[in-house]
């Protein structure tokens, strides 16, 4: 229960220091938006006829909710580098709290961070013509998947900057989700996919992640789907946290 108890605070502290610096998590909503808007502008039109998508929109938009999440899961491995260098971080070791609350309270700042992004993306992605077949419920299970995905995620930044200490370093988890991203069908059905680029769509987690996401916008419920886009989220989290832990004991060794 300390553990509990010691991450709950160690989250609120990190979603404080979001509160401080609010042009960042500006950025993390302004990129997906930009992106979202660009896409949508430059395909939705040739969609229908060239692979049989009648509502990019719709499409499209889970694919904004995870670079919004990708950018802001970042967060939580720069406020450790942060934690590091102040010297904040040797402080938290002296108390009694727990050492794996201090990777837990900083993953679940980040996935309560990025629901919120989740949800301003999904209403920007409502407004402009989406839909949501699933209806309401299938709204919050997406916005959950997203803080999910998002906690999950965070694990790589923050693994690393419990292994090196450094800003630089840590900015490289953000750089990660792009291949994963791109060589998922992000802007395409992967049935329109061939050869090498299907087969590295079909064993990429970050693909059954999206098309989850996505037949709640454009089909409605799919247990199947939904069991392969949360099968996915716990096959990245189980390798990011057990690299965050090891990171957190190479640091206090």
């Amino acid at each position: 229960m300390q553990a509990v108890r010691d991450s709950w605070y160690l989250m609120l502290r990190g979603l404080r220091e979001s509160l401080r610096q609010p042009g960042i998590e500006i950025g993390n909503i302004f990129i997906p938006m930009f992106f979202f808007a660009i896409t949508v502008g430059a395909i939705s039109g040739i969609a229908a006829k060239a692979f049989g998508v009648s509502n990019y929109v719709g499409f499209q938009m889970p694919v904004a909710i995870l670079q919004g999440v990708a950018g802001s899961a970042g967060s939580g491995g720069m406020g450790m580098v942060t934690d590091i260098e102040r010297g904040y971080f040797d402080k938290l070791l002296l108390t009694p709290a727990p050492r794996i609350s201090l990777v837990i309270g900083r993953l679940a700042a980040d996935g309560v961070r990025v629901m919120i992004i989740a949800v301003l993306l999904l209403i920007a992605g409502l407004i402009t013509g989406s839909g949501m077949a699933s209806g309401p419920g299938g709204a919050l299970l997406l916005i959950l998947m997203a803080g999910l995905f998002g906690l999950a995620y965070s694990g790589i930044g923050l693994a690393i900057a419990l292994k090196t200490g450094s800003a630089q370093a840590a900015q490289m988890s953000f750089l990660i989700f792009f291949p994963l991203l791109f060589l998922s069908p992000a802007f395409a059905p992967k049935s329109v996919f061939s050869g090498w680029l299907r087969f590295l769509a079909t064993i990429n987690p970050v693909t059954y992640l999206l098309e989850g996401m996505r037949d709640l916008v454009l089909n409605g419920w799919d247990p199947a789907s939904l069991a392969a886009a949360f099968g996915a989220i716990l096959g990245i989290a189980a390798v990011t946290l057990t690299a965050s832990v090891l990171a957190l004991r190479s640091r206090t060794a």
